[in-house]
Formats: C-alpha cells, sequence, structure tokens
C-alpha cells in the first residue's frame, strides 16, 4: 500500500507542468527548495572554489571562559577538565552558580583550592541565567570573553580555533562555535536532532556568515569581545538571552562570525516532550526577540539602520514564522481541491524532503566534517518527517502562543520574580 501510494505520488508529479506543479506544491517551491537547496549549494560552491583560509591562531591571548549554572554540580568538573586541556596558553576560568540546590557551591570551591578555577560567585537566589552572565562578566578579566554551558565539552583546540575568527577581523564583536550533539546514541529522537545541529548549525550558519546575517551566538558557546560587550550594556534579561544579545552587537555596528572548526559538544533533550519544551522557548524567543523588542531594525528612521540587519531579520521571520504557518494553509487546500491526492501528494513531498535532506547532510559531511556523523545517513528518512512535520507545528504553536499570549514571559526558564519584573515586549 505504502510504495503504490508513493509511485502514485511519483507519477502524478511526472505528468505536470511547471505551473501545474506549481500550483500544487506551491509551499515546496516558495519556502522550502531555497530554505534547503539554495543555502546549501552557495555553502557547498563557496567550500570548493574560495574556500577560507584557517585564521591564524592567537593562542597566546588571554582568554577568560566564563561558566554560568543552576544546579549543575555533577556536570560542573568535566567541563572544567575540558577547558584545562585547550591548547589556548591563558585561560581564567569564572564560575556562577545561579542559586544552585544541589552540591554545585561544594563542587565550585573544591575545584577552586584544587586551582582548576579561578574566581567562583554564589547568589543566594536564583537570578536567571542574564543576571548570573552579567555578575561573571564583571569578574572576567581579559579582552577576549568565551561564555560557555556548564553541560558542554570541547575539543582540545576548541577555544583556540574561535579566539582566533574573532581576532581575525577588528570589526567583529562576537563568534558563533559549532556545536555538536554529544548524547547522538541514546535514541532515535537524538540521532535526529544530531542531523538537525549538522544541518541548522554547522552548514546553516556558513551560509549565514557568508551573507552576514548571522543573528545569534550560542550560549553554549561563543566568544566575545570586551569593548562589544560593555558597550551594548551585557545580557538583558529574558528567554532568548543569547539573540538578545548578538542582535545588540549587530545594531551596534559589530560583525558576528562563525568558527565552523571550533566544535563543543552538548546533551540534546533525550524524549519527545524534551524536545518540545525546549523548542518552544527557542521559537518564542524568535517572535518576542526579533518581531517585537527590535522592530525599529525595519525602521529605515532609525539611526542604527543597516540593510544586512533587514535582510538577516527578514530571512529568519520568512523561513522561521511563514514557512511553518503556510503548511496550515497548504493542508486545508490539499484537503478542500485533492481530497483524493492526500496520501500520495504527502508522501511526494515526503520523498522530496528526504532528497532535500540528504543533499543537505553530504554537502555538510564535506564543509564541516565530524568524527562518527557518516552513520547518521540511514536515518535521514525520518528525520525528515521530524524536521518536515513533528518540528514545524512545534513552530506554529510556539509561534501563535506568543504573538497571542506573551507565553514567553510565563516561562520558568526565569525566575518568576524576574519574569514579573521585565519590560513586556
Amino acid at each position: 500500500m505504502f510504495s503504490d501510494w508513493l509511485k502514485e505520488g511519483f507519477l502524478l508529479a511526472g505528468q505536470l507542468d511547471w505551473q501545474a506543479a506549481f500550483y500544487l506544491f506551491w509551499p515546496l517551491f516558495l519556502f522550502d527548495l531555497p530554505r534547503f537547496t539554495l543555502s546549501t549549494l552557495a555553502v557547498g560552491l563557496t567550500w570548493a572554489l574560495v574556500r577560507r583560509p584557517p585564521a591564524p591562531s592567537r593562542r597566546e591571548v588571554p582568554v577568560s571562559v566564563l561558566l554560568v549554572g543552576h544546579n549543575e554540580g555533577s556536570r560542573l568538573p568535566a567541563a572544567v577538565r575540558t577547558l584545562r586541556r585547550q591548547t589556548q596558553e591563558n585561560i581564567q576560568i569564572v564560575v556562577i552558580d545561579d542559586g544552585s540546590t544541589d552540591d554545585m557551591s561544594s563542587v565550585a570551591r573544591r575545584l577552586k583550592r584544587q586551582g582548576l578555577i579561578d574566581d567562583y560567585r554564589s547568589t543566594d537566589l536564583r537570578g536567571g541565567k542574564a543576571a548570573a552572565l552579567n555578575l561573571g562578566f564583571s569578574l572576567c578579566k581579559h579582552d577576549v570573553l568565551v561564555s560557555c554551558d556548564i553541560d558542554t565539552s570541547f575539543d582540545d583546540d576548541a577555544i583556540e580555533r574561535i579566539v582566533a575568527r574573532l581576532l581575525s577581523d577588528d570589526e567583529i564583536g562576537a563568534v558563533s562555535g559549532n556545536i555538536a550533539a554529544r548524547n547522538v546514541d541514546d535514541n532515535l529522537i537524538t540521532r535526529f536532532q544530531a542531523i538537525e545541529y549538522l544541518d541548522n548549525i554547522s552548514l546553516g550558519r556558513q551560509f549565514l556568515d557568508q551573507m552576514d546575517w548571522l543573528m545569534i551566538v550560542s550560549g553554549a558557546f561563543g566568544a566575545f569581545r570586551r569593548e562589544a560587550v560593555e558597550r551594548v550594556g551585557g545580557w538583558d534579561v529574558g528567554p532568548g538571552d543569547d539573540s538578545n544579545l548578538t542582535i545588540k552587537l549587530r545594531r551596534a555596528g559589530w560583525k558576528v562570525g562563525f568558527a565552523e572548526d571550533a566544535w563543543c559538544l552538548t546533551n540534546v533533550p533525550d524524549s519527545d516532550l524534551g524536545v518540545i519544551r525546549q523548542r518552544m522557548r527557542w521559537d518564542r524567543s524568535l517572535i518576542r526577540n526579533r518581531f517585537r523588542k527590535f522592530r525599529s531594525v525595519f525602521s529605515p528612521t532609525s539611526k542604527q539602520f543597516r540593510w544586512r540587519d533587514i535582510f538577516a531579520s527578514v530571512n529568519a521571520l520568512f523561513f522561521n514564522v511563514l514557512l511553518p504557518f503556510s503548511w496550515l494553509l497548504y493542508l486545508p487546500y490539499v484537503v478542500i481541491f485533492f481530497p483524493h491526492l492526500l496520501v500520495p501528494l504527502v508522501l511526494f513531498l515526503w520523498a522530496v524532503y528526504t532528497t532535500m535532506s540528504a543533499f543537505t547532510f553530504f554537502t555538510c559531511a564535506l564543509v564541516a566534517p565530524r568524527r562518527g556523523m557518516h552513520r547518521l545517513w540511514i536515518y535521514i528518512p525520518g528525520y525528515s518527517v521530524y524536521v518536515s512535520f513533528f518540528l514545524r507545528f512545534i513552530r506554529i504553536a510556539a509561534c501563535f502562543t506568543e504573538l497571542a499570549f506573551r507565553s514567553s514571559y510565563k516561562d520558568s526558564f526565569y525566575p518568576e520574580k524576574v519574569r514579573r519584573s521585565v519590560q513586556q515586549w
């Protein structure tokens, strides 16, 4: 039955002219083909024809590494050990405990006595990640800052490579590192996320970097110039604090780069519910920051008006908001006008998305290779369902609840007292 429906879908598509194909598959032509194919081609051709030489090493430059966490006592020693193995020669490690209720405080004090961390502070009450980052920033001594999540680990040259990229251009104020899934083999959902990280981060951010459209330096692993962070007033309170700071830096005139060869590993959610919670928070921040808080990006009368920010914001909103919502129109459209073709059409689209995902995956294997990633290719057919349906409808729900109810201000990621005190955009 499955093969018959799939065959019927291909036979139908093969009989269509271009006008009829567009009429039947308009979301594919308007949204998904540009998103998947054109950006992948751009990165692949750039890699093949005008490959950027590695930035010269600046391993002698002193660097402050800031680790902020809440109830991360079990993970902190491993994070510190991986930082102490770095090839960067002079690293100051600052740890901030954001009101933890586990043993993080005692673990951090022990590491400080052992000389493995240089400075440590603990807040009696949880104030949220942004407040902890600002506190930690005040303790950082050096002009280059690397901010990391405590549950991350690093290749031994990760700090050296991200710092080299940051200092390769005086106009760069921040650089995002590359991120891969550490717990890739836990189950099917972690394998899908591992492919997604390769697609959206390892390859996707290379494209955004090339276009000067990169608008997020991940909180998991990013490098900053002290001057740049000070100029924009540090981190603002609220979910999406990483994209918030990045947009402020761009608005202040700084460039934002990506270091595809600076790798960190992080644990991704290992359950459907964990993915849903994480993505609801991330996608609500897109509306909160890009659409509301920084809407002045679109104002030509603003003193900070820049066309590059217009294009970057339009790109983000087009593919992350309009694309998912287009399916709310497309599915009823197919049900109403082509009800007898619903199953063959959906299976044909699945086959197309699987092909595009495979193209992106193998391009990523060339431009940002990672040991062991080749084992994931067998999961691409399922991954296309995960991205095209599961994540798409999470994003629709997140955007709708944020537009209608400002749900990000009820997110328990930040303490209630902090949520009540912040300005609502």
